[in-house]
């Protein structure tokens, strides 16, 4: 069984490695720009025989449309800026499509509901594990309650700001101006400062006091589309104390305004590359010696009751955590989609997983080493 994998970076390595070991049967084409992360993709096949690659740019929809032919599922690992030109190829070839992507072009993917429905594919966006995992479990909790819930998504992060270029860019992205942060509520979404939204809160696992902001994620905006009980839905969440203090000073001297120029030899020049420059140029970690770690919860209720979910993992799991939780899900997915389990067809979610599928993946990334705690009230 054929699996195309588009961004051959470290989310997408993982989730390479998961499902060869999960599926004897799976073989991959990974495509990538880099020759170098085509390189660590193949490494991953052993034996040989079960990870081809091809060196492209997602680019255009015409020139990816030949690389999906014959395959049961092609997943977008890629950063994000090339979520439509790879869903129209899929969309074109009338292969099903999962990716890992959040806010970034989302009401450019939602409007291709009728053309994904129409080629009799299931496109099945915000993969991962925040949104992805989140979603998913909004979904299972909400359909345990009869009447209107509140959801809250919750995670805390503790890694370097840079340990890849695409993680560097999602974590300042979310804070940039003028990124807006999205409260469901009632039927409306209100659009929120970053920074704003704060609670303090305590997280399995971790000794100290967490602050948690509102976080600009796409679960307010994709969760009520498939949960009908939706009533309210939020999204906080945080990095390491020191990041978050760097984002702020940031955020309140301009600095990540993304039309920001200043003046570089002479030349006028646009300050965010130089900024990703000096944050990952030398390839340090920054902050260092941090123990990487993350844990998410999502906690439904209807007022009267509660249900909330929390999963994470031990010290030293992996060196990237929310790396791997992001892939773990991705793969179980692409597996269920490979396999034709899941019947939805155009643009979906992870909220529409049947129970009996969350249970399962539930269950899949216990056997991969991460905790889960389900609690009542």
């Amino acid at each position: 069984m054929l699996y195309v994998l588009i961004g051959a970076g470290s989310i997408g390595r993982a989730l390479i490695r998961d499902v060869l070991d999960a599926d004897p049967k799976s073989r991959f084409l990974a495509v990538d720009s880099e020759d170098g992360a085509l390189k660590a993709a193949a490494a991953l096949d052993a034996k040989g025989g079960r990870v081809a690659t091809k060196r492209a740019e997602a680019t255009d929809p015409a020139t990816l449309v030949p690389l999906l032919a014959g395959a049961a599922v092609v997943i977008n690992c890629t950063f994000g800026a090339r979520c439509l030109e790879i869903l129209d190829a899929a969309i074109a070839a009338k292969v099903p499509y999962i990716d890992v992507h959040g806010t970034l072009l989302m009401a450019e993917r939602l409007e291709r509901h009728d053309a994904a429905k129409a080629a009799g594919i299931a496109a099945l966006i915000g993969e991962g594990v925040s949104p992805g995992l989140t979603n998913m479990l909004a979904g299972y909790g909400a359909r345990q309650f009869s009447g209107p819930v509140d959801i809250d998504c919750e995670y805390v992060t503790h890694r370097s700001i840079n340990p890849t270029e695409g993680l560097l860019e999602t974590a300042l992205r979310q804070f940039r101006d003028p990124v807006r942060v999205a409260v469901y509520e009632n039927g409306e979404v209100t659009l929120h400062p970053p920074f704003s939204g704060v609670i303090h809160t305590r997280f399995k696992g971790l000794d100290e006091e967490i602050v948690l902001p509102y976080t600009p994620h796409s679960e307010p905006l994709t969760v009520p589309r498939y949960v009908p009980n939706a009533r309210r839905v939020v999204v906080r969440g945080t990095y390491h104390k020191d990041i978050m203090a760097l984002m702020r000073a940031l955020s309140q001297f301009g600095l990540l305004n993304p039309d920001l120029e200043v003046t570089v030899n002479g030349r006028q020049e646009n300050f965010q590359p130089i900024l990703r420059q000096a944050l990952m140029g030398d390839g340090k970690p920054k902050p260092a010696g941090l123990q990487a770690l993350y844990i998410m919860r999502v906690r439904v209720s209807d007022g009267t009751r509660s249900l909330e979910m929390t999963m994470g993992h031990k010290p030293g799991w992996d060196a990237a955590p929310q790396g791997r939780m992001t892939a773990l899900p991705t793969a179980f997915a692409a597996q269920l989609v490979a396999h034709g389990e899941f019947a939805e067809k155009g643009i979906c979610g992870p909220e529409q997983f049947s129970d009996e599928q969350v249970e399962r993946c539930l269950s899949y990334l216990q056997a991969r080493g991460l905790w889960l705690e389900k609690e009542s009230r």
